[in-house]
């Protein structure tokens, strides 16, 4: 390699895909990389594994008619369970000439704001009134990530964040503003616990003397891709925390309203805003960031719109300063602005969302309970489970004793369940401290699912459902308890045509 090569493969963070390819067993970055800044440099990576999977999914999707032998995604956060909902509504909302003009502000519309304030008022309970001018909307949540990263971090200061962590976040702190995100190793405490407040403390000293100063801790809320929620008493521990240190207290709660009732939810935490925190005595105010979007609960990560807000008003002037650069789309502003004053309508699309969530959260549990596959248990939230896969692992004809051993036979089983056809999410996007975990998203049609699960339950057991009735039964118990609108012979019935199919 030439020293400019090495130079750039020693930057290298894999925070980003490029079109570099490998030669020879090594990588050269792309043509023109001697034009680019300090900062262009440093965004150039190593083909990213985990990118080339997905764009070899989105490249050759499974189409029970035009592509059968196609890949089955349950690895997305995406909720396809509503998406006809949102299709049809949209496709309802009569767009103006004023979506085709700059609108009246790159911050969001006085229109979306005023309605995201009256949306927080009513659905998450804040124990102050949320005002409009306290709400900026950009181009999603990884948008409004970066920005805040970008505006309370200098380069190489760190943000907090327990493993297993969203794997969206690297990106989002990291590519523009050069901050570092800090995985917090729990071990056997639970992650969402107040008792995980002394591993975010261990680890922030353990920063601080190895010269990376700690400036903010992100929570996500539900905890993507745990699909739980946090308590009130340790939403108020991590802030009592920030305040200690003088962090910001970065709240992503994209998933509020995708919450649901299973079995047993009765003992589990539903969701609580960090906005409905009586944060008086706990934590500055000026500290205290949520955020919010339209990609997951309204089942529309193509529409792009994010919301932060803050009471900083320090903050709010930084971040509506550079808003032109990520200016949400005027269509999309508006048909989000339609769907937030529509409350019969809203109430009714939560409704059903936390029906359907519920009644396929049943069917994926109830399949992994007969093939005694482990998950964590207590899920209510989000659009996913995390699974123990750990048995699967293989060496090469030996016990995997090393922690590189089984990141390597991690992600070979990755590899097999792609050739499978089937993606899913695996513990590596997610600095997972234990090789072998994997996400699998539940928001499909029942068909799908039980496609997709048949495809893994090959590759991870190597099952072949000659007798369907062993799964069909106990699913049928497991729906008739949690069941209520929708007959539990429709879903019965559907699961067992995609656990016939190929």
């Amino acid at each position: 390699m030439t020293n400019l090569t090495n130079w750039v493969y020693s930057k290298m963070s894999n925070l980003i895909g490029t079109q570099a390819t490998k030669t020879q067993g090594a990588w050269d970055p792309p043509k023109g990389v001697q034009t680019l800044s300090e900062r262009g440099k440093g965004n150039i990576s190593e083909p990213n594994e985990a990118l080339e999977l997905l764009f070899e999914v989105l490249g050759n999707p499974y189409d029970a008619t035009t592509n059968p032998n196609g890949i089955i995604s349950l690895g997305i956060a995406e909720n396809i369970l509503m998406q006809a909902e949102i299709l049809e509504f949209m496709n309802k909302v009569k767009l103006d000439t004023k979506v085709l003009t700059y609108g009246d502000a790159a911050i969001g519309s006085t229109r979306l704001r005023t309605n995201l304030a009256s949306f927080f008022n009513d659905y998450f309970h804040p124990f102050e009134q949320v005002k409009v001018e306290e709400i900026i909307v950009s181009t999603g949540v990884s948008s409004i990530v970066d920005q805040v990263a970008w505006a309370t971090c200098n380069e190489g200061d760190g943000v907090l964040v327990s493993r297993p962590v969203y794997s969206g976040f690297a990106i989002d702190v990291s590519a523009r503003s050069r901050a570092v995100l800090v995985p917090v190793s729990v071990g056997d405490i639970d992650p969402l616990s107040v008792d995980a407040i002394a591993c975010y403390e261990s680890q922030l000293l353990a920063s601080a003397a190895a010269g990376t100063k700690i400036k903010a801790l992100i929570l996500a809320n539900p905890h993507n891709p745990l699909g739980k929620c946090y308590s009130v008493e340790s939403i108020k521990a991590h802030m009592r925390f920030c305040q200690k240190y003088n962090l910001h207290f970065i709240s992503d709660e994209i998933y509020a309203m995708s919450v649901f009732d299973t079995p047993g939810s009765e003992f589990k935490e539903s969701f609580y805003s960090a906005l409905g925190i009586d944060i008086n005595g706990i934590i500055d105010p000026d500290l205290v960031h949520v955020l919010y979007g339209m990609s997951k609960d309204f089942s529309a990560n193509g529409l792009r719109l994010g919301a932060l807000h803050t009471r900083n008003k320090a903050l709010y002037s930084a971040l509506s300063t550079i808003s032109p650069c990520a200016w949400p789309s005027a269509p999309a502003d508006q048909i989000w602005s339609s769907m937030l004053e529509d409350r019969v309508w809203l109430d009714t699309y939560f409704s059903h969302t936390r029906r359907r969530l519920s009644e396929a959260y049943t069917v994926l549990t109830t399949i992994l309970d007969e093939h005694e596959i482990k998950y964590v248990k207590g899920g209510n939230a989000g659009f996913f489970l995390w699974c123990d896969f750990t048995f699967a692992l293989k060496g090469d004809e030996k016990e995997l004793s090393t922690l590189p051993e089984k990141i390597i036979a991690d992600k070979k089983l990755n590899r097999r369940l792609m050739d499978g056809g089937v993606y899913l999410a695996n513990s590596g996007a997610f600095h997972s401290e234990v090789p072998g975990w994997y996400r699998i998203t539940f928001s499909h049609t029942t068909e799908m699912l039980a496609l997709g699960l048949k495809r893994v339950l090959k590759v991870i057991k190597n099952v072949e459902f000659d007798n369907i009735d062993e799964i069909v039964k106990p699913l049928k118990e497991s729906l008739d308890v949690t069941s209520n609108t929708r007959k539990t012979e429709d879903i019965i019935d559907t699961v067992e045509e995609g656990l016939r199919r190929m």
